[in-house]
């Protein structure tokens, strides 16, 4: 089934379910987890079952009890590649609905996610009105998608280069991702580029993958080598 298909596949599907849902939270940020716990259990309708810190965790709390109706996942959990992370959860928890929680570029996260099996995309600035409805929604085995994240697939969709029926060689890459890959290839660290660009080194690290993710590289050096020979570099 495309993205698309499974965008419009929960009409007709009730928000609210009869029975509570259990839920399982990913995120290495405390802050986010006890959040994320309170606002689902002032609801009344969840069942907390635990909080992961690292993909090791989320694994121990997935096979040691029966798999959660739903799963939040941060899109950004440390020493752990997104795309890895989302088939291993398929695999640990098959029959568990999913929900991606981003920081940033939902457009790529959200088509990233959506391809990998994921239920819901819902960005960390949302109100916590909606967590409750994206969580309610994807728990019940609906499909949620953000405003805004569907505002910028939508976007991504638009910019994205098309030659003959078939994806140009030349990735499009978000004004954030250039801006990243150009510091990288200047030979700037992360921790520069943070600093510089306002960002916080986690979020460039983000970035910096994601560019590895869209070009194919496996390496910094094969990331640049990449951007030079496909003019990548350009301000054009």
């Amino acid at each position: 089934m495309d993205i698309f298909a499974r965008l419009s596949d929960n009409l007709g599907k009730k928000e609210k379910c009869m029975r509570k849902k259990s839920v399982v939270i990913a995120d290495d940020f405390p802050i986010v987890g006890v959040g994320l716990r309170k606002i689902l259990e002032e609801a009344g309708d969840f069942d907390f079952k635990g909080a992961a810190r690292n993909v090791y965790s989320l694994r121990a709390f997935l096979n040691l009890q029966r798999a959660p109706d739903l799963v939040v996942v941060d899109s950004v959990m440390p020493r752990c590649d997104l795309s890895e992370l989302l088939e291993s959860v398929r695999e640990w928890a098959p029959s568990s609905n999913v929900l991606l929680f981003c920081s940033a570029d939902e457009e790529f996260t959200a088509l990233l996610g959506f391809k990998k099996g994921v239920r819901g995309v819902l960005p960390k600035s949302a109100e916590p009105e909606e967590i409750v409805r994206a969580c309610r929604t994807v728990a019940c085995g609906g499909t949620y998608l953000s405003g805004i994240a569907a505002e910028k697939i939508t976007d991504y969709v638009a910019k994205k280069p098309w030659e003959g029926g078939k994806s140009s060689a030349r990735p499009f890459l978000s004004a954030r991702e250039y801006m990243v890959l150009k510091n990288l290839a200047a030979g700037d660290k992360m921790t520069k580029i943070a600093s510089e660009s306002g960002l916080s080194p986690k979020t460039v690290a983000t970035y910096k993958e994601r560019l590895m993710t869209k070009t194919g590289a496996r390496t910094l050096a094969g990331l640049i080598r990449y951007a030079l020979q496909n003019d990548l570099l350009s301000d054009g």
